[in-house]
């Protein structure tokens, strides 16, 4: 093995050791740091060398001869060659070998190769802490290892010049394992990354192959005492080379904790198929809470989703294997949990569901409430959903939540005596069916369950029974009112943003075919970036206008951006939107004349680099000269012909251009006006191709005697109808079409092409002297739960009390702050949180033990634990929350879903995090906190807590 140093040999009564090429090594650099550059090493040691003959180290030629007795020394120094450097290696000793030869010899001395001596000077150190080779008989094994796996460019020098076992042994991780950077900590949460990395097995067994046993057994110690009370298993795998199992096993360790589960079959397979040993809970808790923080942490950031699936795959591996089917459909990590929770929610949501023949023959009667059962156990049962780590990504949860908001929808009334009132109807889709159509988009994404994928069928079909008469409503509506008094898409420019853009500069971003469900999305992102809805001057919520019939781009868009009734392409737009501005006395010339309005074209056309073309960028910003810009985007209408318009999540980035022109608003300190020229429908797979002689698009025809309008169609006419006869006949239902398949469609009556958004947005409130007032996002009451369930994991005895809940009202719920997000305590399973700090009760007691806390987490112990802890996932505030809860509680102890109330975790979930608060408070091992199988409680040993954080009694 390279790099071996043991004893081997005896020459009088003297053990001897082999010599290694990185000893010898070692020796010549020795030398030359005494200008010795060439000539005789005498080394004693056994005359054995598993190294090359001769060989090169710094630029000189080496020759190693091993000579057994005296004579064969002489040999050597007599038929010694060229190299620079001739080693002997000799059991003999100087008495054995007289004076003649050791005068041949550098410092006519033989040396005797101490590895650790070897070690010491190669990390530049003064001293060695004696726990480094206390190692018994492989110490010197050790030490050659040490020595064999040199970087090029050293070891790095130890500090205060003792080298430590934690220097000598982290070194060796950083450089050969590549655990972590130089410079950052090996704690529990870097081994668990490092062990899912696909080249850590490789390069524990390369560091085996360079270094010996002997070191690499030490190195895996080292890294397994960092993983707290997770050492035994980490140790165990790590040394069978099992390494990527660690954080697949971490996984599933947490199904094996709890006391029914801990003796069973289960729990011994896989203590044994691994040979892990007898495991106690506590030790599967603190292993499980650290793969947790892992994956987790992956799901979000750092880490990368690859790295979670990759264990959680491993993981599910194993399940069957081990025979923990049933456990992991409990599960709030493994795959098999989500789709277990998912199936309790659809067969929840299955028992509330009317029959189709019912809805079928509801008539009128469809807009009355069609869910009557109570929704709690569904409620319930997606809130349980929620806990699971892979549900925030999961498009099964996404499609259920959407599918839950529908039912919610189902169970309100609906009823709208809409009649022939355009103004309810438009209303009505503005505020409630546009959101509806949202949630219908999200949820036909589906799921590949054929049996969860029926429940959302059933669902979709409910919704569209309602949905279509809503929309039969609206079209009657907009042909009986040809000259409407509601704003119109022609009346935007002169009558809403024309007079914004005289008080304050202003950007107008027509996005193209954007429907109101889609500006629902957009607007509740721009808030995420400071952007605040106003509502239009005279109104006090959203504001929409109706688009030109047909609603075809040509009619609609051109006439949106020249204020009035007219058709045409991108000039004529140009040309009217100058008109205009120049009516209402408005700056309007770019640079070579034009209008401020911008197209695809010239939003396309950029730099290489920019996201905006320098032209357009200089008009935003001019607010003197051009005190209105406009903008086209055509990313939605786009979207309709080459994409999914329904399977986009539609965010500012999903809009080409979009977030850099609010950017460049924001910068400039316009208001901005969003809005569209028409909306769209979507194409589900479900429409059938009527086919006609003439069409305006595909959702629009001509109006003739001989294809008179169907229930699902209807004739217009008026002004407004841009077709020759200003007549046309419009597809109502979203499933008619009357051309070529495409992702979507726009030209029909239906509200979601009829309707389109005006949204008002500044950055932040806007001043009192713009006169207008801010608005929220107009989120229906159905869209989220009216009172949030308490979540706790499935399996759990009990959900966890909230606060006031323990003994003498001591257990307080604590608020999240800024610094507390993604700690392990965000787990799914968290509870409502209220307060920062542990608060005193009036009678004394509290104050006194939050006042202990305090002293306890601003002590320099605790700071010095908090760093030796490495990344530790618990934020300050909830340490704190916890010891006063626990020092104000009669014998220093409270029932375990206390504690859990306090830390705000589900109860399922305490052991983990007590596991992580005894990395914090048990100073050098000496238990200050833990947990009490007997009874249940959190226990805390308040006159040791005082002791080691320097408290006074």
């Amino acid at each position: 093995m390279v790099g071996r140093m043991s004893t081997a040999v005896t020459a009088n009564g003297h053990a001897l050791t082999v010599a290694s090429p990185a000893v010898v090594r070692s020796l010549l650099d020795g030398l030359a740091g005494k200008r010795h550059d060439a000539g005789i090493l005498g080394v004693q040691a056994a005359a054995t060398w598993e190294g090359p003959e001769q060989f090169m180290h710094n630029g000189r030629s080496i020759r190693v001869l091993p000579c057994r007795s005296t004579l064969a020394v002489w040999e050597a120094l007599r038929l010694r060659d060229s190299s620079d450097w001739l080693v002997i290696l000799t059991p003999c000793d100087q008495d054995d070998l007289g004076a003649g030869v050791m005068a041949h010899f550098v410092g006519n001395r033989l040396r005797t190769p101490d590895p650790w001596e070897a070690v010491r000077h190669r990390f530049t150190a003064e001293r060695l802490d004696p726990r480094l080779y206390s190692s018994g008989a492989r110490s010197r094994e050790i030490a050659a290892g040490l020595l064999a796996v040199l970087p090029h460019d050293g070891w790095t020098p130890a500090p205060a010049g003792v080298l430590t076992r934690d220097h000598a042994l982290g070194s060796v991780v950083h450089n050969g394992l590549r655990v972590v950077d130089a410079g950052v900590e090996v704690d529990v949460t870097a081994v668990m990354a490092w062990s899912a990395r696909p080249d850590a097995t490789s390069l524990l067994a390369d560091l085996r192959a360079a270094a010996g046993d002997a070191l690499t057994d030490e190195v895996i110690d080292w890294l397994a005492g960092r993983c707290g009370l997770a050492a035994g298993p980490v140790r165990t795998l790590l040394a069978a080379g099992k390494i990527s199992e660690i954080v697949p096993l971490g996984v599933l360790a947490g199904l094996l904790s709890a006391p029914d589960v801990a003796d069973t079959r289960a729990a011994g397979h896989f203590q044994g198929a691994f040979g892990l040993g007898k495991l106690t809970p506590e030790v599967l808790d603190a292993w499980h809470a650290d793969a947790r923080w892992l994956v987790t942490h992956a799901l979000t950031d750092g880490y990368g989703p690859e790295l979670a699936s990759k264990v959680l795959t491993g993981a599910s591996r194993h399940v069957a294997d081990l025979g923990l089917d049933e456990l992991a459909q409990v599960s709030d990590m493994l795959p098999a949990g989500l789709q277990s929770r998912l199936a309790e929610l659809a067969r929840e949501l299955s028992s509330v569901l009317p029959d189709a023949a019912t809805v079928a023959t509801a008539g009128a009667g469809i807009d009355e409430p069609l869910v009557a059962a109570d929704l709690s156990a569904a409620e319930s049962a997606f809130s349980r959903i929620r806990e699971h780590v892979l549900a925030e990504k999961d498009a099964s949860v996404r499609a259920f939540e959407a599918a839950l908001r529908l039912v919610r929808w189902l169970a309100t009334d609906a009823t709208t005596p809409v009649g022939s009132d355009l103004a309810l109807a438009l209303d009505q889709h503005l505020t409630t069916d546009s959101w509806v159509d949202a949630a219908v988009n999200t949820a036909a994404q589906g799921s590949a369950d054929s049996g969860l994928a029926d429940v959302l069928g059933t669902v979709l079909r409910l919704v569209r029974h309602r949905r279509d008469r809503h929309d039969v409503a609206f079209a009657a509506a907009l042909a009986a009112s040809p000259e409407p008094e509601q704003l119109t898409v022609e009346r935007v420019l002169p009558d809403v943003v024309v007079p914004l853009a005289q008080r304050r500069p202003a950007l107008l971003l027509v996005l193209d075919g954007m429907s109101a469900s889609v500006a629902n999305q957009l607007v509740r992102d721009a808030g995420q970036l400071g952007w605040v809805e106003h509502a239009v001057p005279g109104h006090e919520r959203r504001t929409a206008a109706l688009a030109v019939l047909p609603t075809l781009t040509e009619f609609s868009r051109c006439s949106l951006l020249s204020g009035m009734l007219c058709h045409g392409r991108d000039d004529a737009e140009r040309q009217g939107f100058q008109a205009v501005l120049k009516g209402a006395s408005l700056k309007h010339d770019v640079d070579g004349g034009g209008a401020p309005l911008f197209h695809k074209k010239d939003l396309d056309t950029s730099r290489p680099g920019l996201t905006l073309s320098p032209a357009i960028h200089t008009a935003v910003a001019d607010t003197e000269g051009l005190p209105l810009v406009a903008a086209v985007l055509n990313a939605v209408d786009d979207a309709l012909h080459h994409t999914d318009p329904a399977g986009i999540d539609w965010t500012l980035d999903a809009v080409r251009h979009l977030k850099p022109l609010l950017d460049a608003a924001r910068g400039a300190g316009r208001i901005v006006v969003l809005t569209s020229d028409h909306g769209h429908v979507i194409e589900r797979r479900q429409g059938t191709l009527r086919q006609h002689s003439s069409t305006y698009g595909a959702r629009a025809r001509p109006a003739v005697e001989s294809e008179p309008a169907a229930g699902d169609e209807v004739m217009v006419s008026g002004p407004r109808v841009l077709t020759t006869g200003n007549s046309a006949i419009l597809a109502v239902d979203e499933r008619i079409r009357y051309g070529p398949l495409n992702a979507g469609y726009h030209g029909g009556g239906s509200p979601a092409e009829v309707v389109v958004p005006v949204v008002v947005l500044h950055p932040g409130d806007a001043p009192a002297e713009l006169g207008l007032t801010s608005i929220d996002g107009g989120q229906p009451a159905w869209w989220e739960p009216t009172t949030r369930p308490r979540a706790h994991a499935a399996g759990a005895s009990e959900p966890p009390r909230g606060a006031g809940s323990g003994p003498r009202g001591a257990t307080r719920a604590v608020s999240r702050s800024d610094d507390d997000a993604a700690t392990l305590f965000e787990l799914p399973g968290r509870l409502p949180q209220t307060t920062s700090t542990p608060q005193p009760r009036p009678d004394g007691p509290g104050e006194e033990a939050a006042k202990v806390a305090q002293s306890v987490v601003s002590s320099r112990t605790f700071k010095q634990q908090l760093a030796i802890a490495g990344r530790v996932p618990v934020a300050t505030e909830r340490i704190t929350n916890l010891l006063a809860v626990l020092l104000d509680a009669p014998d220093r102890r409270v029932p375990a879903h206390n504690a859990a109330a306090t830390l705000s975790v589900a109860a399922p979930r305490l052991r983990g995090a007590l596991h992580v608060l005894k990395r914090v408070l048990d100073v050098e091992g000496y238990v200050v906190i833990r947990y009490e199988e007997a009874s249940g409680d959190i226990v805390l040993d308040e006159s040791l807590l005082r002791e080691q954080f320097g408290v006074q009694g």
